[in-house]
């Protein structure tokens, strides 16, 4: 070993020695993730790194750490049940002050305000108030003198959250009711923020046939109970459930209206929520996943881990409380491993917090100017995307913003900024669109006007009816027949074969270019932009013709009457308002917006009734059923389709096993030849 590398390796035992808390890592030992506008999670750049470790405060080794909580001052208040002391920390993680009390028991987590220091003591089921500035004893809060809790309602708080008035929402243990919520006094108000009740869908149905006293008999349902809550500046509660994986973490107002969204990205066994300085919301597992969110729920970061046995820097054993301070850096309570550790955020992080405070802060440039910066990390970062597009809708220029949220796949945003781009060409081109509507009424005029004195409409009737010689221009345009007669028309079909079966693949043909037409030109907000368009095509094509085989068979069996020309014949003019409704649709769709929306699915809707209706009577007449033998046919039509369709799967699958060994056992001889 050189001279040189021995001084080195010298230095940095000595740094080591003098500093022997820290940490020097070249990457996290995670991924961080984040989600696209369609809930879809893709990797991102690191968000946080791991940064410090505490197990020793104060000369005390932490035994069972329990809440973290991060004041105005960025003050760390670290509860601890076993040493049953409040340790306080300032800024830089060092040792400041201890709050401790001989009225204390088991102290289980702490809120602080201004004024007050809240601390939750959960085997007395009391929370004690104390000084801040002094750590004086000021006054207890016990169970409410309510009627609801002197008839023995349970009141077990473990966290708690103070709004600007005082009031207090509390997290009591088996309140299934929600949060309690008491005044600055300690006096009763009302629930607050419960869960809704969640009854399995086999309980639902059995219910339909027991009788009151057997279903007083039952075990009742109860709704999932908030396992942690937290306050932001605003006044708004938030809450996490961690039984639940659906919406676990909730925004409510003074209401109870909840402002998170049902799809929010996340799982089950969040444990602990807290808000940052940018309205971001911060939310972690028992399996150490910390999750981050942008202040209408939309996921920003997902990062961390578990960490069974390698005791990795950074990753977590069993976290149970999490917070941050001004400087971006989050505080994690790790109990399983009897510990505090410390993330802190990146440039990448850096940027987009910057980014939505600026935006928030009103100063629309420097947000631009910021979510560009985070777009030279990530290019497909969608929320760069969707904060870029609202600078641009701010600024005043709907085009640039239409093209982020359209790149994010934003449909509220592209809502807002096509409705932007619509109003300014209508306000551009009014006068153009009325004018236009003028020399339509005039030429419509003129032309009932020319006609009534020299009678050219029948000549011209006349020679555009020279088109209907052709077949299938004759059997195209009885759709419109079809549709106003349809009992008339499968009577036809049936007895007078006024149709070609060309025909017939004509419609089915033009159904599935509609449907390549409608995937590619309606409107992005309604039918989101599909890569395997041919492949659902293809489906849809193989359920056709099972429905048709099946249902020609079933029929076959069942004394109909009708053959499968006249089946297949029939089925095309049955869905013939596909080929008539849904171009209009396409066409339609793209001058509307979010808001008009039931303009668009109300004739899909339609269209669809009107087919399922069609369809039926198509059955019903071509076959000679009554109703009931309609249902019953095609109930087992539709079983049949099953039934063959798993017959073609396992065909499918042997066939390929079949290809793969003789291919494996012609290119074992092939190397031996």
């Amino acid at each position: 070993m050189s001279m040189y590398m021995k001084i080195t390796l010298l230095l940095g035992i000595i740094l080591i020695a003098i500093h022997p808390n820290s940490y020097v890592f070249a990457e996290a030992p995670y991924y961080t993730y984040t989600s696209d506008s369609q809930g879809t999670i893709i990797k991102t750049q690191t968000g946080y790194t791991p940064a410090n470790q505490i197990n020793v405060i104060n000369g005390e080794r932490l035994e069972m750490p329990e809440h973290v909580f991060v004041d105005d001052e960025d003050y760390i208040y670290i509860s601890d049940s076993s040493h049953n002391k409040i340790y306080i920390l300032d800024r830089n993680y060092r040792f400041y002050k201890e709050l401790t009390s001989e009225k204390f028991t088991t102290v289980q987590s702490s809120f602080v305000t201004d004024q007050f220091i809240y601390v939750v003591d959960s085997s007395q089921n009391k929370i004690f108030l104390f000084d801040k500035l002094t750590h004086e004893y000021v006054r207890e809060i016990g169970q409410p003198d309510s009627p609801i809790f002197n008839e023995g309602y349970s009141f077990s708080p473990t966290h708690i959250a103070v709004d600007v008035r005082g009031n207090m929402y509390v997290r009591s243990s088996g309140s299934v009711n929600g949060l309690i919520m008491l005044n600055r006094e300690g006096e009763f108000i009302t629930f607050f923020g419960a869960n809704p009740l969640n009854v399995p869908l086999l309980d639902q149905v059995r219910s339909f046939f027991l009788t009151e006293t057997q279903q007083r008999k039952l075990e009742r349902v109860f709704p999932d109970v908030p396992s942690n809550i937290a306050i932001d500046d605003k006044g708004f509660i938030y809450t996490v459930t961690s039984s639940i994986e659906t919406n676990p973490i909730k925004k409510f107002n003074v209401s109870g209206t909840n402002y998170f969204p049902d799809e929010l990205v996340a799982t089950h066994n969040m444990e602990s929520v807290w808000i940052g300085k940018h309205n971001n919301v911060y939310s972690i597992t028992s399996e150490g996943w910390i999750f981050e969110y942008e202040s209408d729920g939309n996921l920003l970061f997902l990062f961390g881990g578990s960490d069974v046995n390698s005791s990795r820097f950074g990753l977590l054993s069993r976290p149970v409380s999490i917070a941050a301070n001004s400087a971006d850096e989050l505080i994690v309570v790790d109990q399983g491993t009897k510990r505090i550790q410390t993330y802190q955020s990146t440039q990448f992080a850096d940027a987009v917090h910057h980014a939505m405070g600026a935006y928030q802060a009103g100063d629309y440039t420097e947000s631009k100017e910021l979510w560009e910066y985070t777009m030279k990390y990530n290019s497909i970062f969608d929320n760069a995307h969707i904060g870029l597009g609202d600078a641009y809708l701010r600024e005043g220029d709907p085009h640039r913003a239409y093209e982020e949220y359209f790149d994010a796949q934003y449909s509220e945003g592209i809502s807002e900024a096509f409705w932007e781009i619509r109003q300014s060409w209508l306000e551009d081109n009014l006068n153009n669109v009325f004018s236009l509507l003028l020399v339509v009424v005039g030429v419509v005029s003129t032309h009932k006007f020319l006609n009534r004195k020299y009678r050219y409409g029948p000549r011209v009737r006349k020679r555009i009816s020279v088109l209907k010689r052709i077949k299938m221009v004759d059997d195209l345009l009885y759709m419109f027949t079809f549709l106003k007669q349809p009992l008339n028309g499968i009577y036809e079909i049936q007895d007078k074969n006024r149709v070609a079966r060309r025909s017939s693949t004509m419609i089915f043909i033009l159904i599935a270019v509609i449907f390549i037409l409608h995937h590619m030109y309606t409107n992005v907000l309604f039918v989101p932009k599909n890569e395997y368009i041919l492949y659902e095509l293809s489906i849809m094509m193989l359920l056709f013709v099972l429905w048709l085989v099946s249902n020609y068979l079933i029929c076959s069996i069942n004394d109909g009457e009708g053959s499968f020309t006249h089946v297949y014949n029939s089925t095309a003019y049955a869905l013939s308002p596909i080929v008539i409704i849904m171009p209009l649709v396409i066409l339609f769709s793209n001058g509307l917006t979010l808001e008009q929306s039931v303009f668009y699915h109300l004739p899909v809707q339609g269209m669809f009734i009107w087919g399922a209706f069609l369809l039926f009577f198509t059955i019903k007449d071509i076959h000679n059923y009554d109703v009931g033998e309609t249902i019953t046919v095609i109930s087992k039509s539709v079983f049949t389709m099953l039934i063959i369709g798993l017959f073609l799967f396992v065909l499918y699958s042997l066939g390929n096993q079949m290809i793969e060994f003789l291919y494996d056992v012609v290119t074992e001889v092939s190397k031996r030849w």
